[in-house]
Parts: structure tokens; C-alpha cells; sequence
């Protein structure tokens, strides 16, 4: 069984022994893990050096060339190698993979004209991570993508999360934030189906930051994932499900 864990940038920047452990734990009882990750801070603090503009539409990165330039140096030379000699310290066999080499992770354009170097995956290539997978390394791969043409993309890191489990029938994604899950009435949910969810933006108890991982968790489902998680580094937290249908 194939589980995928996504990072963000901002946890991956304060990731404790108790991420590695739960992760350890999780492959000494046989399950099969794959890490995508964002590095969204990085980014920044690169554009910021560069005395580049940090510009969002609809929650999406515009990445110009010089944009792509630092986005390509944060994601796969500092947090990818950083995370990646992380696991190895903590006795795990991992092994560094970027989307856009190798025909990774396939994309046409999101919008160039609105977003620049932006992709939408079209397809994923599993043979290099279910190689991986077998020779017992956990895969870290950094959210890039390449065009036909053989432009280099930037991709949403849930999204290319998202793909990458679907591609490989994984049994869960695993989003892991900096909070241990979805929070109603000031309580976490340890399960929410997605009319509860919906429920819990429109009456404003899912807000602010959660908004967009929730709405990535349907996007899970809705890719037939089975089960998407929402938790901080301890790796359990609230199960998103959908609807049960009644007769």
C-alpha cells in the first residue's frame, strides 16, 4: 500500500524528531511512503534576494523566468537536498526527485498568459518512484513539473501531491500542516465528510489558511484517493471522506 505525505514550506521549516518517528514507525509496519513538498518560504526569501516580486493570482504562484530561476533553486537545491539528508539522518533511505526531470511529472500550461510558468499535470510517470518504493527508499519529490516542449513548470505542490497519488492508486494523502487538523466547535474532528466541510466554510469554522487545504482534500477524492488526512507532525489527524450515500 502507497501512502503520499505532502509538506508545505512553512512546516518543512520547523520539522521535529516526532515527523520522522511517526514516519519511521509507518514503514517498519510495511506501508510504502512518497514525500512531495512546496517550499513556498523559500521561494520567497530567493525572490526577496533578488529584488523579485512575490505575486499570486487565485492562490497561485506567477512564475516569470526569473521567477521559474528561484523557484527551480528553492525547491530542488535547498529544500529538496535539505530534506532529503534529513531522512537519511533519521535512518530513513530516501532519495531526491524532481518533477521535471526525467519526465516526472508531465504538464501542459496552466494559463501562460495569467500565471506565466505554471503547470497543469497531465500525466505522471510512476516507473522511477515505484522503483524506488521497491528498493525500500521513500521518494521526496520536488513539485516541478516539464512541458512537451520541454519548458520547466512551477506546480501547486497539493495539486502535484494530488496527481502523484492518483497515478500510483495510492491508498491516502497526507497533508502535513501546522495544526493537528480541522478544528470545529474548538475541537478537532478526528473524520469530516465533504457536506460537513462545506458546512464548516459557509457558518466561517474553517477559515483562513484551512480553506485552501480542505479544498485540496476534495480535489483527493475526487481523484478516487480513498482517504486524505489533515494533521500536523505526528501524522494523525481528521480523515476527510465522502458523502456515505444513504437509499
Amino acid at each position: 500500500m502507497v501512502h503520499v505525505i505532502k509538506i508545505g514550506g512553512s512546516t518543512l521549516a520547523n520539522l521535529q524528531d516526532t515527523f520522522f518517528k511517526s514516519l519511521q514507525t509507518r514503514l517498519q509496519n510495511g506501508e510504502k511512503m512518497v514525500i512531495v513538498h512546496g517550499g513556498g518560504p523559500e521561494i520567497n526569501k530567493k525572490l526577496q534576494e533578488k529584488g523579485l516580486p512575490v505575486e499570486m493570482k487565485d492562490g497561485i504562484r506567477v512564475t516569470t523566468q526569473e521567477t521559474l530561476k528561484c523557484v527551480k533553486a528553492a525547491l530542488k537545491t535547498t529544500t529538496n537536498a535539505n530534506l532529503v539528508e534529513r531522512l537519511r539522518k533519521s535512518d530513513i533511505q530516501s532519495v531526491g526527485l524532481c518533477g521535471s526531470e526525467n519526465q516526472l511529472i508531465q504538464c501542459e500550461y496552466l494559463d501562460k498568459k495569467k500565471y506565466g510558468f505554471v503547470g497543469k499535470v497531465k500525466k505522471v510517470d510512476t516507473a522511477i518512484i515505484k522503483n524506488d518504493l521497491e528498493n525500500g527508499k521513500v521518494p521526496v519529490i520536488a513539485s516541478l513539473g516539464i512541458t512537451v516542449d520541454g519548458d520547466e513548470v512551477n506546480i501547486n505542490a497539493d495539486t502535484a501531491a494530488a496527481e502523484v497519488a492518483s497515478a500510483l492508486s495510492a491508498v491516502s494523502v497526507c497533508f502535513v500542516t501546522d495544526t493537528t487538523g480541522i478544528q470545529i466547535k474548538g475541537q478537532r474532528a478526528n473524520q469530516l465528510s465533504i457536506s460537513e466541510i462545506k458546512d464548516g466554510m459557509n457558518d466561517g469554522q474553517i477559515y483562513g489558511g484551512m480553506v485552501p487545504k480542505v479544498e485540496a482534500a476534495m480535489k483527493c477524492l475526487d481523484l478516487n484517493i480513498e482517504e486524505v488526512v489533515i494533521t500536523d507532525q505526528t501524522l494523525t489527524g481528521t480523515r476527510v471522506l465522502k458523502e456515505v450515500l444513504t437509499a
